[in-house]
């Protein structure tokens, strides 16, 4: 028997997708290493005709969005922010690569690679836990160090949360029985899913809380139409809002965070020496349309979009912003500035490629997953950080990769 045949490559492949999904939330730096693994098994297995060459439409995107990045440092000046950048996109173009000589072999397999991604943010969560606990306990630090960077010190607190939203979903969609079987499970699993919310409101996301509310709600009118006993998902509602609740109470980090938004939301003028959050990335919005609106159509360049929204900040003197030398906090905006009209087209093709085929399989979860991601990219510039582009490209090429095997 060869030491690779058809079943054990396929078999290598399912392993290093678990270990992708796992590592994701847990140990990032881990998973550029099993991407070259399995990209290498894919290559083989379509040399030795164990698969074919399959590459959908929203990885052919993907690919071109990378290329399209390649071909703005030809416009760039800042040549060595602009191939920084195109390191961290990589993922757009390893991970349609990677998958392009796999294939599902059985739908246990694709439920294991989103239940390894659980166990990951679960453990992930645990240790965030685990060290806050020891600062506060045992250090005697102040209670903040169970909120926000000083909880979520694996990834960026916006990333953690939309990790916990797929998770919570995902328990929700597949209803996985590894608590235990029987009528109790649904019991064990709705209390995990209030552990992961409590562990969310913890980082103290603003857009992962509003997900998060949307998630709530959805959830809970599914289990409305299909409950027996239609008070007991209501109850459950009541019980996840009273949890958080006393949560925000005592922690009045996290009640300031919500009462900022809402200020700012009323306010007509901002300080340009603003520091909170919610302030000055309202300063950043309209520094970054400014941009948008005056620029060449073909953009900056893929390394001078932070020069152009630094010089946008010096000019109009907004501190904060200018020394902390922010991006655009908005996906959309940010590839506006940095490749203009063909990049922001590209990446919003990419959101509407990926919603109609999500539609078209009737995976609720590759919906779910496409419109969470929609949301925090309004907020984020998601495809400039690891934390947001391996997440995005690993899930958005596993589930096209799935949504053909069932069509």
């Amino acid at each position: 028997m060869p030491l690779l045949d058809r079943h054990k490559v396929f078999l290598y492949q399912n392993y290093l997708l678990n270990a992708i999904a796992f590592f994701i939330p847990l140990l990032p730096r881990l998973v550029p290493v099993f991407i070259i693994i399995l990209g290498v098994l894919s290559i083989f297995a379509i040399v030795k005709k164990y698969s074919r060459v399959n590459l959908g439409e929203v990885s052919t995107l993907m690919i071109l969005l990378f290329l399209l990045h390649l071909v703005g440092l030809t416009f760039s000046d800042n040549i060595d922010r602009g191939w920084f950048d195109i390191e961290v996109k990589l993922s757009l173009m390893a991970f349609p690569l990677a998958f392009v000589g796999f294939r599902f072999v059985r739908e246990t397999n694709f439920r294991r690679v989103i239940l390894m991604f659980i166990y990951g943010t679960s453990v992930a969560s645990l240790f965030c836990l685990g060290m806050s606990s020891y600062k506060y306990f045992v250090l005697d630090y102040p209670y903040y160090h169970f909120i926000t960077t000083r909880f979520s010190i694996i990834v960026h607190p916006s990333y953690f949360a939309l990790y916990l939203i797929f998770s919570i979903m995902a328990l929700a969609v597949l209803k996985p029985s590894f608590f235990i079987n029987g009528k109790w499970n649904s019991f064990f699993s709705f209390l995990f899913m209030v552990f992961l919310s409590v562990i969310l409101v913890l980082t103290g996301s603003k857009t992962g809380f509003i997900m998060w509310l949307i998630l709530a709600i959805v959830i809970t009118v599914a289990l409305v139409r299909t409950a027996k006993f239609k008070l007991i998902p209501i109850f459950s509602l009541i019980a996840a809002f009273t949890t958080i609740g006393v949560v925000f109470q005592n922690a009045p980090l996290l009640q300031s965070r919500i009462v900022n938004v809402l200020n700012v939301a009323k306010s007509d003028n901002l300080n340009p020496k603003a520091v909170e959050s919610t302030a000055v990335r309202a300063l950043i919005y309209s520094s970054a349309f400014e941009i948008v609106t005056h620029q060449d159509w073909y953009g900056q360049g893929t390394g001078d979009f932070q020069d152009v929204l630094d010089d946008e900040y010096n000019k109009k003197n907004y501190v904060q912003a200018g020394d902390k030398h922010l991006n655009a906090h908005n996906l959309f905006l940010q590839t506006w500035i940095a490749l203009g009209i063909p990049g922001f087209a590209m990446v919003l093709g990419i959101f509407i490629l990926m919603f109609i085929t999500a539609f078209k399989s009737g995976e609720v979860l590759y919906q779910g997953f496409t419109l969470f991601f929609l949301i925090i990219s309004l907020t984020e510039s998601t495809f400039y950080v690891q934390a947001g582009i391996v997440f995005f490209s690993f899930f958005a090429v596993l589930f096209e990769r799935r949504s053909r095997s069932v069509t």
